[in-house]
C-alpha cells in the first residue's frame, strides 16, 4: 500500500582482328550459344531466382520508439495511465541483444490523510531498464523474451519522491516491415520492494507494461 500522510511508505580485343580469324570466331558462335542456352535451362530454380532479403538481424544496434500503458498494482494506489518511451539496443551475434530503454507515465493515485480521508495526488513515474534480449528467430517475424534490472523514480505531489530499485520479466514480437524498419509489440512485469516515502517500506509492488512502437535497425561492419 502506499504510504498515509504524516507517516513514511515503501515503495536495433578484337574488332580489329584478320578476317579469316573473324570467321573462325563466328563459326564457333553456335556452339557456344547452344552452351549458354542449356546452361540456362538447367540452372537449378534456387540459383536462377534473385535473392529475396527478408529483413531481419544482423550484429548492429537498433532504435525504437514506443508508447506504453502501463497497468499498477492494486497495492500503488495508482490509476492506469499511458506513457511513452525509447530503447536503445546492441546485438552482438544475431539472436542475443543487450537493450537499455526508459520510459515514463503521468498519472494520479489516492493517499490516506491518515483520518480515513483519500487525497488526490499526481504522479510522475519514471522507469529506466538494462535488458538482455533473445531473439528465437532472426528476419521477418521474430518473437523473444527479455529480462532486465533498473530502477522506478516515483514524484509524488503529496509523499514526495522514492526510487526504487525493479526487476522485468517480459516477452514480445517484431513485424519485420523491410531492411531497417519493424513493428514491435511487448508486455513486461516488473517488481520492486518499497522504501518510502511513497510506498510501504519492504512491501512487494508490481506493475504491468504492454508497449508498441516502431523501431529501426542498423547493421555494423
Amino acid at each position: 500500500m502506499r504510504v498515509k500522510m504524516g507517516s513514511t511508505r515503501p515503495l536495433d580485343g578484337g574488332l580489329a582482328a584478320a578476317p579469316g580469324r573473324t570467321m573462325m570466331t563466328v563459326k564457333r558462335l553456335p556452339p557456344a550459344l547452344c552452351a549458354l542456352v542449356a546452361c540456362l535451362i538447367f540452372v537449378p530454380a534456387t540459383w536462377a531466382a534473385p535473392r529475396r532479403y527478408a529483413g531481419g538481424f544482423r550484429r548492429g544496434f537498433e532504435l525504437n520508439a514506443y508508447f506504453t500503458f502501463d497497468n499498477f498494482g492494486t497495492k500503488t494506489a495508482l490509476d492506469d495511465d499511458f506513457g511513452g518511451g525509447f530503447r536503445f539496443g546492441y546485438l552482438y551475434n544475431p539472436q542475443q541483444e543487450i537493450e537499455f530503454l526508459v520510459n515514463g507515465v503521468s498519472t494520479t493515485g489516492t493517499v490516506d490523510d491518515g483520518f480515513g480521508n483519500l487525497l488526490l495526488a499526481n504522479d510522475d513515474i519514471t522507469h529506466f531498464q538494462t535488458a538482455y534480449v533473445f531473439n528465437f528467430t532472426t528476419h521477418d517475424v521474430v518473437p523473444y523474451v527479455t529480462a532486465g534490472i533498473g530502477f522506478i523514480h516515483t514524484d509524488d505531489s503529496l509523499l514526495g519522491t522514492e526510487t526504487d530499485a525493479t526487476l522485468g520479466l517480459g516477452a514480445g514480437i517484431r513485424f519485420f516491415l523491410g531492411r531497417v524498419a519493424y513493428a514491435r509489440f511487448e508486455a513486461r512485469q516488473n517488481f520492486f520492494s518499497g522504501n518510502l516515502p511513497v510506498y510501504q517500506d519492504g512491501e512487494g509492488f508490481t506493475f504491468q507494461e504492454m508497449s508498441f512502437g516502431i523501431g529501426w535497425r542498423f547493421p555494423t561492419p
